[in-house]
């Protein structure tokens, strides 16, 4: 039988609120919510029990739901603890199998000892019912005050790694951590109010719940109302601040409001200096725009002699209501992919061997060149060159002298035509030269020094001397309709063989 007390009717609403907390806690999808449901429902079950010890008129009745009410006392402090493991981002504590086991053997423990009192006394000497009071009055076992000592060391290293939270998150965190930092230290400044200095703050019921309650209240809030970026558990600030990408918050009216610290050392400006500023206006080359505006994909930076190259993805950030909430940028660092596209993309236009023009580069940029010279009725001409008796320097020395020789004469050759020129491999021990606004004379002077310049060449390989010369074919391109530049390349290739045909080591000029 029961007897109504207005004594319960705060611990009546407590019981409901933390109810409701366990209920909106359950509906979401993280392992820190997930806990947070159970601590409230622990905590729901401890509050029950105490509203019904309260209206229970006799010994009996309230040493029944003294003992019931441990059924959440005992997991609370645990729940508690792995809550603020994962609040903290120190969820990976949880996998050592000694915390483990102590945080599921603890309040298994504490309930056998509860509920077998009556045979050892450990956790209450004395339970008797005193006229005037509304709780059962008690002298604690040996048993009581471990199990007080435990609960005092979980939460002050919950309120050691919630104030480390605090103290190293970004300002867009601070808020939750502020709140988780305080929903920590209740229960404990509480709890040693009574038993340090003998304050008792709410006389005659057990006010544990209320500091628990407090808690759980901020720690809502920390949970569902401030995580302004859906970021939950709150330790992804951890990630945010450890990410090797820089990544800036902008409210509506594109203002950066929070960076992190690769978004700091991007910027070369502290937070303080940044926040309140556009990203133009700090970062040359980043204009971001409005949230519906598009801007490029790609920013490069410059500092000292280093190009960094970074890609820029943007996503908004919902404020309620569908009203807009600003934009999360992330600057991803490209700078590796880059180069490796452009290492890709000289591959794709130079010999590997000599450094100079592949074959298909040069009939891709001699095709503009031919295009431009028909509009404006330029001169042009073509070269082409082929080392002397290749194949008997590579029979005779190897190939690896082979490959000395080509990469020389390229380089000899290359050193001595103009920036504009072309120069490139055909293939083999064959390269080719455009050169525009050269007449045949000119191109036949041209000729004449790259032969003499490789004529003069003094290549050694394995101490062995190598004698290297070259024959020239030189043709000059027609404006004529139907004149193109393969049959100019033809017409210089003629113009080769000829030099071959007549002795070697010079330079004919097609008919």
């Amino acid at each position: 039988m029961l007897e109504f007390t207005p004594t319960a009717l705060p611990f009546l609403a407590s019981f409901m609120l933390t109810v409701g907390l366990a209920l909106v806690a359950a509906g979401r999808q993280t392992a820190a919510a997930r806990t947070f449901s159970a601590l409230m429902v622990g905590l729901s079950v401890w509050t029950l029990c105490y509203v019904l010890e309260l209206c229970s008129p006799t010994q009996e009745g309230k040493s029944l739901w003294v003992m019931a009410k441990y059924l959440g006392a005992s997991p609370t402090p645990a729940l508690w603890f792995v809550f603020c493991l994962q609040a903290t981002g120190r969820a990976d504590w949880l996998r050592r199998p000694f915390l483990r086991g102590a945080l599921t053997f603890w309040p298994l423990l504490t309930l056998g000892v509860v509920w077998t009192n009556g045979a050892h006394g450990l956790m209450w000497t004395d339970l008797r019912l005193e006229p005037g009071l509304p709780e059962l009055q008690t002298k604690h076992g040996a048993y009581f005050w471990v199990y007080a000592a435990g609960i005092y060391l979980l939460m002050l290293i919950s309120t050691g790694l919630f104030a480390q939270f605090y103290r190293t998150a970004q300002p867009l965190f601070r808020r939750q951590g502020l709140l988780l930092t305080l929903g920590g230290f209740v229960p404990l400044a509480g709890r040693m109010s009574e038993d340090l200095f003998g304050l008792d703050l709410l006389p005659r019921v057990d006010e544990v719940i209320f500091f628990f309650l407090f808690s759980g209240v901020l720690f809502a809030l920390a949970l569902f109302r401030y995580n302004g970026l859906r970021l939950v558990p709150v330790a992804h600030h951890l990630v945010i601040h450890h990410i090797q990408a820089g990544i800036v918050v902008l409210d509506p009216a594109g203002r950066i409001v929070d960076l992190n610290p690769f978004a700091q050392a991007l910027f070369g400006l502290p937070a303080a200096e940044v926040v309140g500023a556009r990203p133009a206006d700090v970062l040359k080359g980043l204009n971001l725009g409005s949230a519906g505006e598009v801007f490029g994909d790609e920013l490069t930076l410059t500092r000292g002699e280093t190009t960094l190259h970074f890609s820029v993805q943007r996503s908004p950030i919902g404020g309620g209501l569908g009203r807009d909430g600003g934009q999360a940028v992330v600057l991803f660092d490209v700078t590796e992919r880059r180069e490796a596209e452009r290492q890709l993309e000289r591959l794709a236009r130079i010999d590997a061997l000599t450094g100079v023009f592949n074959r298909r580069h040069f009939l891709e940029r001699a095709e503009r060149e031919v295009a431009q010279s028909r509009r404006e009725c330029l001169t042009l001409s073509v070269l082409m060159l082929d080392i002397d008796r290749f194949k008997g320097i590579n029979d005779t020395h190897g190939h690896a002298a082979g490959d000395a020789v080509l990469r020389e004469v390229a380089r000899t050759c290359q050193s001595r035509l103009r920036p504009t020129d072309l120069f490139a491999r055909y293939g083999g021990e064959e390269f080719v030269a455009l050169l525009p606004g050269a007449d045949v004379a000119e191109a036949t002077a041209v000729a004449e020094q790259l032969r003499q310049a490789v004529e003069a060449l003094r290549i050694e390989f394995a101490g062995q001397p190598i004698r290297v010369t070259l024959s020239i074919g030189v043709a000059a391109f027609s404006n004529a309709v139907h004149t193109t530049l393969d049959s100019c390349m033809q017409r210089a290739d003629g113009a080769l063989y000829t030099s071959k045909a007549d002795g070697r080591n010079r330079s004919t000029v097609a008919a």
